[in-house]
């Protein structure tokens, strides 16, 4: 659990720093000693705690406002006011503005396990709550698959329509190219930002991220290949285990070299979705895939075949693509070029682009049986603002 704590006296901080290292030293404790009056929100801190424990003991007021904000944006976050002799008079605004506890500084060291404790207790319940996250990992059988593009689409479509709780990762650690489907951000935050942290928590892994919609966030690769050398298999394996204590899916994009990081994550899938087009050198490339899932002993449930690009002239028969793989194509998604290349062009979802495009209602189509949703009960909040802007657009025209 990652602990901030927040005071202008020195020999406080000390004091629970002593207080909590000497009852339990895996804690992550970060000390800040802040001279301005308000709670700065951003500083990383402040924003990725867990636990917020504030100097009230002071003359002046707490700053009441930022508690109060800091609590309503991490409404799963705790935080602890240490109060003088005056606890009375302001338990009742602290319980206002969300503190969880209060306490004498006469009695810190007597009673800041106890109070650290419980926010643990809560912290865990959340995780617990959240624990259980689907994963779905998708590779190309060769390059040009469209598997970066597919995969980060329909994580966005379902965060998007069905509401939940999506982490998108980057594994293409050579060209990364899934951020460029879902957005025109050139922030530098990567999953190399992770690899370093000694503690990870849902809030780390937010701060690393790029949020490209309120329940969706995108955990890019590092735009300089260089920056991901020495990412190691253990490494990802310790963000996925996080991610899915607080994401409903963590949807990951694999490059087709098939290296280390790569058949660790999918060992760690629920399902992997080979992602390939019905032409001859796309067969050759999943013959190829399928022969590492036999050596790994996959079962034949985890390993769910995608068809690309459905529709073109020179498609190979299905029937002889599926005799020749020995296996049946899962999902079959048809070709919808020109939104395609929109949708990539701008760095937007292709759901914004075309919300009516026949991909876009197959990957929808897709996410609801992910979801077990019958297509008789589904309900789809398909966004139709940029549509109409340009319909009233060509009628003013």
């Amino acid at each position: 659990m990652k602990i901030t704590v927040l005071s202008k006296n020195n020999a406080l901080l000390h004091r629970v720093k002593v207080t909590l290292l000497g009852a339990r030293d895996n804690d992550q404790v970060e000390l800040v000693n802040r001279s301005a009056s308000h709670l700065d929100l951003d500083m990383p801190d402040i924003a990725n705690a867990n636990l917020l424990i504030l100097d009230g003991s002071e003359e002046e007021a707490p700053d009441w406002v930022n508690i109060e904000k800091f609590n309503l944006q991490h409404p799963h976050s705790s935080t602890i006011l240490i109060c003088a002799e005056r606890i009375e008079q302001i338990l009742v605004q602290a319980m206002r503005v969300g503190v969880r506890d209060a306490l004498y500084l006469a009695e810190l060291e007597d009673r800041l396990i106890e109070v650290v404790e419980r926010a643990r207790s809560r912290q865990a319940a959340f995780e617990g709550a959240l624990r259980g996250g689907k994963v779905y990992s998708f590779i190309p059988s060769k390059g040009g698959s469209g598997a970066s593009f597919i995969s980060s689409n329909l994580a966005y479509i379902l965060a998007k329509v069905h509401k939940k709780r999506v982490l998108m990762i980057d594994l293409d650690l050579e060209f990364s190219d899934a951020s460029f489907c879902l957005t025109d951000d050139d922030s530098i935050k990567s999953i190399a930002d992770l690899v370093a942290r000694p503690h990870l928590s849902g809030p780390v892994i937010e701060s690393a991220s790029i949020q490209i919609e309120q329940t969706f966030w995108l955990l890019r690769a590092p735009q300089n290949p260089e920056m991901s050398v020495g990412i190691t298999p253990d490494q990802v394996d310790d963000i996925i285990s996080v991610a899915v204590r607080h994401y409903d899916f963590v949807c990951i994009d694999l490059a087709r070299t098939l290296e280390p990081i790569a058949l660790r994550v999918m060992d760690r899938s629920d399902v992997v979705f080979p992602v390939m087009q019905t032409v001859l050198p796309f067969v050759r490339g999943m013959q190829r895939l399928q022969r590492t899932f036999r050596a790994l002993h996959y079962p034949e449930s985890k390993i769910q075949l995608v068809a690309n690009r459905q529709g073109n002239k020179d498609d190979l028969p299905m029937t002889d693509i599926e005799n020749a793989l020995q296996a049946k194509f899962v999902v079959r998604l048809p070709n919808d070029f020109f939104n395609v290349n929109t949708s990539i062009n701008t760095g937007k979802p292709l759901m914004e682009v075309a919300p009516q495009g026949i991909l876009t209602q197959a990957l929808i189509q897709w996410s609801n049986q992910l979801l077990g949703v019958k297509s008789e009960e589904k309900v789809v909040n398909v966004d139709h603002s940029l549509l109409s802007k340009l319909t009233s657009l060509f009628r003013s025209s």
